[in-house]
């Protein structure tokens, strides 16, 4: 069944919209946002993040969060304007999606479920940079198919510019690519973008700057299933490197096998690295719906998912200490890893069935 454009931008306008209300500034109780969480840290900071003071996302995401804040000037316009610029990037993301699915003939209806009424993407759209982020990495996907290569490149390195994770599908890519020279080339492109960025903003800072980076190496376990293994703060650099062997492993896995087309494929390896790190906030979920959208079928574990995922941010200031294990917020997110490991395994064997 295939529903009309207006239909799927009605439902992503409501969902958006929903998504700006729950997190409003002026609700005495709205639903946490780090976006506003970024206003409350840095608005008081004189000058650009990186140089003047240190970020903790990478370089697009901090200058969207700085030039909200110079043009908001107060919260309620801070918030707007940022808003403003996630749903230019969410209907990238939506027709992007469209636009696949158009192209592999498939089921559009799916947009709506996924990428609208999904009860992650009304909550986690206005709330970090994860919608900017996929909208990105899936416009790679698109540009790739319509062998807009170096176009396809940069969008791959300008989602790195914003979370780093754009990187991890670039084993999966590449292959899909024609020609030595061309695959050297997009390397060459969407690394060589991330790295030109990242170190004009060393030069110009080389004490504030490695600060970004760091900030995420030195975070504790949050919403992982390793915080029962390792419930003791002292214990948490033994998780991080069990989750680091653990990771590079279930990369592989996805890396050397040839099963599912480009987009099961890149699922996969996010889904692999999602749930063997040892942060996987609630919005990161983001990422995989449009490849949910894509594939076109609904697994069983979504609702499952969908439910514990939801669930992290909605009981998470219920619970005097919610990082701890067998709070209720990281049973939450226990439930969310063995249904979403169920996922990965069902939409791996599906495209082995598929390819028989």
């Amino acid at each position: 069944m295939k529903i009309g454009r207006k239909t799927i931008y009605a439902a992503a306008s409501s969902s958006f919209l929903t998504s700006f209300l729950i997190h409003h500034p002026k609700l005495s109780d709205r639903i946490y946002s780090d976006i506003l969480s970024f206003w409350f840290r840095h608005s008081g900071e004189v000058g650009p993040p990186y140089i003047s003071f240190p970020f903790e996302y990478p370089p697009i995401s901090g200058f969207i969060t700085y030039i909200s804040m110079i043009l908001g000037g107060g919260i309620e316009r801070y918030y707007l304007i940022f808003s403003i610029i996630i749903l230019i990037f969410y209907i990238i993301l939506v027709e992007s999606v469209m636009r696949i699915i158009s192209e592999e003939d498939g089921v559009n209806e799916l947009i709506v479920i996924f990428l609208a009424v999904s009860p992650s993407m009304i909550l986690y759209m206005i709330y970090n940079f994860d919608v900017i982020f996929i909208s990105l990495v899936i416009l790679s996907l698109f540009l790739l198919k319509a062998k807009r290569m170096r176009w396809s490149a940069a969008a791959l390195g300008l989602a790195a510019l914003t979370k780093f994770m754009s990187f991890l599908l670039l084993p999966v890519i590449v292959p899909y690519i024609e020609g030595r020279r061309d695959r050297i080339a997009y390397i060459a492109i969407s690394v060589g973008l991330f790295f030109l960025v990242n170190i004009i903003l060393y030069i110009l800072s080389p004490t504030v700057f490695p600060q970004t980076y760091l900030h995420h190496a030195e975070w504790g376990l949050e919403d992982s299933w390793l915080i029962y293994l390792f419930p003791d703060e002292s214990s948490w650099n033994t998780a991080k490197l069990m989750s680091l062997i653990l990771m590079a492993y279930a990369l592989l896995k996805v890396y050397l096998s040839k099963v599912g087309d480009i987009y099961e494929r890149c699922f996969m390896a996010f889904t692999a690295f999602l749930l063997t790190n040892y942060v996987f906030t609630p919005q990161m979920i983001l990422w995989l719906l449009p490849f949910l959208a894509i594939m076109g079928w609904i697994p069983w574990p979504y609702f499952i998912v969908e439910f514990a995922n939801a669930g992290i941010i909605l009981t998470w200031f219920s619970v005097p200490d919610p990082v701890k294990a067998y709070s209720l917020p990281q049973n939450l997110a226990l439930l969310r890893a063995i249904t979403l490991f169920i996922l990965l395994i069902q939409v791996y064997l599906n495209a082995r069935r598929r390819e028989r």
